[in-house]
């Protein structure tokens, strides 16, 4: 089974994903990791949303994971707008609950992001360049051969961007907190 199939088979059914992820999926199948940093595009095999929202489908199903951090934090499509991912928000759910937050607007500008080759994209200082940008230097390449997607030296644009133009998933998720868990949790 491909990466991406794998993907696929661990998202909310029905969840239409970008045509960039399954060819990021087949560049991956085909040349394998370090792509960016210590960050891995990979499927959800072990329920992560799931646990990391106590099991509640319902808010499960906002979001399409398809890659992690090295502390298991998560990197996930935030369906805000139906099962179409191929415009939704690529958002970073730390591990720990911590770090919550909108990374990009869409796939094609998280791709920008990816690129550029941070360790930890919901850790790392996205103001100054990341401290080993050639993890990446493949990955660049052939994202700029294959997808016309050229990265800039540091990420805190695209994430400011996005920040300013999707909902704050860190209310989001609060919001939700509160209700499952009372006002005082």
């Amino acid at each position: 089974m491909t990466k991406f199939e794998c993907i696929q088979a661990n998202i909310p059914e029905g969840t239409i994903l970008p045509d960039e992820l399954r060819k990021v999926c087949d560049y991956l199948d085909n040349t394998g990791y370090p792509i960016s940093g210590c960050m891995k595009i990979r499927p959800d095999d072990f329920g992560g949303v799931r646990a990391w929202f106590g099991d509640d489908d319902l808010m499960t199903s906002n979001f399409a994971y398809f890659g992690a951090g090295p502390d298991g934090s998560i990197l996930a499509f935030w369906l805000l707008n139906g099962k179409d991912a191929t415009h939704a928000p690529v958002v970073h759910l730390g591990s720990e609950g911590s770090n919550n937050d909108v990374l990009a607007a869409d796939f094609h500008s998280f791709l920008r992001l990816f690129g550029i080759g941070y360790d930890e994209l919901g850790f790392d200082d996205l103001q100054k360049p990341p401290e080993d940008p050639g993890s990446a230097a493949n990955f660049r390449a052939w994202l700029d051969r294959e997808l016309g997607i050229t990265c800039p030296e540091v990420g805190a644009e695209i994430v400011s961007e996005a920040q300013r133009i999707c909902p704050n998933v860190e209310a989001a998720i609060g919001s939700w907190y509160k209700k499952r868990y009372g006002e005082n949790a």
